[in-house]
């Protein structure tokens, strides 16, 4: 074998090497900056012995030698030859091998018209804010990601025929400096469900948010907004009750009800059955409605077997002491849906003619669409209540990927949440924004303006915003004001265990937030400051005063000069009442 012939196999061996080695990087775009000829010119000049007379059998015939080499090691080493090496001679990265196809082409439009796709009722249109890395071209890796989230692949196949094309997702819209672009997705793409032709929240989010969230000329990808077409939105099954049908218990009519005042039993864990039992009734004696938080479930301590049963016998003697109906959220969030019907099922049975008093909550986000949806079908006459717990790993304004807090309250009315937790719009302790009422308007009006889509919901049943995260007495005319009704829950742990008088007090404290809001608003203290009304208001209610002398951090906050115009001289803090002393109450 000639030397010419030897060092052309070697370097065919060395360049399979390199291809194979070449991971998924050789599936990205091209740079928008790279000079493929360039580059391959310059790497012919700095390799003498890779001349052009470099036969193409030759290097082939490199690679099979190599290859079979590799093959054999095993048995080579068997005879106790030296192994083969564990790694290779460093060798340039094929540009080639990274070449990725144009497709922009093929799934861009930029032609199309948002209102006659609107109009046309054939697409999903999904708003992002993409990045691509830097030296790619916006409008190419737009397409790719177009691609990547629908019928593309990296190459050209053989099996694309004129239907494919026609179920392509197109890039409609881009904006390099905003980084805004926008999705349209025909309907036809999404997965249905056998047994009833229904739509899948999983298929939209596969494609939506799917594998374009790793892709390596993306710098970043997140939905900020998305439209459902009437007939595509007709689909999913929405909510079933509401509350609408909590304030229908409540004996507050069915339209404008107002504050369903609730609490979260706090500590979060670590209460056995009895005490939790002792916990509900003391705020049932003042509140309407309880939630388990979300990791309260069927712990060794305090199984749901006996819980449930404290819990209903509280509920019971709060009912007939205060003549008042109450309410309770479940937990029955579980990695199986035969176990949360199991757990359904048992909680229905232990509450009996109080079952429509049982709302059942489920953590949305950490067990996903499913659970939702198995809650949703298996017990549609009970509240579902979504839980987001962990969604800020993706919604955060600090997370550049996945979707926005408003995307995944959205997704929740779709699938059928009858209420979900929206945080506190950056009146309590989460993260948040007062323009985060926009999230509450998506979620309980038949029409709303998100960021980039005005959705029509054809009628579906709204969703229920319910407020926690820091809030009590003090906070809630603020939020009222920001929101402009007062039509939430509120499930206000520390705000009502952490009342100086206890969880009863606390709970009636935040009933009188709402009405203190409510007579400012009318205008019954006068030309004078909402901060200012609401003391007027505290001035005649020991509750919500007690919240002041409670909470003085917020009040000094919130309440300017609160201490002079209550008369207030007695201690900078105060303790929270005793749980010896709220059983008592």
């Amino acid at each position: 074998m000639s030397q010419r012939t030897s060092a052309a196999m070697a370097l065919g061996g060395l360049a399979g090497l390199a291809y194979l080695s070449s991971g998924s990087q050789t599936f990205a775009a091209a740079p928008a900056t790279a000079n493929l000829r360039h580059q391959h010119t310059a790497q012919t000049a700095q390799t003498p012995s890779s001349s052009a007379s470099t036969s193409l059998p030759a290097m082939m015939a490199g690679g099979a030698v190599l290859a079979a080499a590799a093959a054999s090691g095993r048995a080579t080493r068997s005879h106790g030859s030296a192994p083969l090496p564990t790694s290779v001679m460093p060798v340039r990265k094929s540009v080639t091998a990274r070449k990725a196809l144009d497709q922009s082409s093929r799934y861009a439009d930029l032609s199309l018209d948002e209102a006659t796709l609107v109009k046309n009722g054939k697409h999903v249109l999904v708003a992002y804010i993409m990045k691509p890395k830097a030296g790619y071209d916006y409008l190419a890796t737009a397409a790719h990601f177009a691609a990547e989230s629908s019928t593309g692949t990296n190459v050209n196949v053989c099996t694309t025929d004129d239907f494919t094309k026609s179920v392509d997702a197109l890039v409609y819209y881009i904006d390099p400096d905003s980084e805004e672009m926008k999705i349209a997705y025909p309907t036809l793409l999404f997965d249905r469900n056998i047994i009833d032709g229904r739509g899948m929240m999983c298929s939209f989010l596969t494609l939506a948010i799917g594998n374009n969230q790793g892709m390596g000329d993306v710098e970043y990808g997140k939905i900020y907004d998305f439209y459902l077409p009437p007939s595509f939105l007709r689909l999913y099954d929405g909510p079933a009750v509401n509350v609408e049908d909590m304030w229908r218990i409540l004996g507050k009519g069915t339209s404008n009800g107002g504050l369903v005042d609730g609490t979260i039993i706090k500590p979060k864990l670590g209460l056995q059955p009895n005490p939790f039992g002792e916990a509900c009734y003391s705020f049932w004696q003042g509140g309407d409605f309880i939630k388990n938080d979300e990791p309260q479930g069927n712990q060794v301590f305090c199984q749901m077997n006996e819980c449930i049963p404290e819990v209903v016998k509280a509920m019971r003697a709060c009912v007939k002491e205060t003549g008042s109906s109450k309410l309770f959220s479940a937990n029955i969030t579980a990695d199986d849906p035969e176990e949360m019907i199991a757990r359904g099922k048992y909680i229905m049975s232990q509450f009996g003619p109080l079952s429509e008093n049982c709302a059942f909550l489920v953590d949305g986000y950490v067990a996903g669409g499913t659970a939702v949806t198995c809650c949703r079908r298996n017990f549609p006459k009970q509240f579902l209540h979504y839980h987001r717990a962990g969604h800020g790993s993706v919604t955060s304004p600090q997370t550049q990927r996945g979707y926005t807090a408003f995307v995944h309250t959205k997704i929740s009315r779709v699938i059928g949440a009858s209420g979900i937790h929206v945080g506190t719009m950056s009146f309590g302790k989460m993260e948040g924004d007062a323009s985060d009422k926009n999230i509450a308007y998506m979620l309980q009006d038949d029409e709303a303006d998100g960021p980039y889509y005005r959705q029509e919901w054809q009628g579906m049943k709204e969703t229920t915003p319910i407020i926690s995260g820091g809030m009590n007495a003090l906070r809630l005319p603020a939020f009222f004001e920001n929101l402009g009704h007062s039509n939430v829950i509120l499930t206000a742990g520390g705000g009502s265990f952490g009342h100086k008088d206890g969880p009863k007090i606390g709970a009636i404290s935040c009933r009188q937030g709402e009405e203190a809001w409510k007579q400012w608003k009318a205008g019954q203290f006068g030309n004078i400051s909402l901060s200012d009304g609401v003391i007027e208001y505290a001035k005649t209610h020991e509750e919500i005063k007690g919240a002041f002398l409670t909470f003085q951090k917020d009040a000094d906050q919130i309440y300017p000069g609160w201490k002079e115009k209550l008369g207030y001289t007695g201690e900078s803090s105060v303790q929270a009442a005793s749980f010896d002393w709220a059983k008592r109450a």
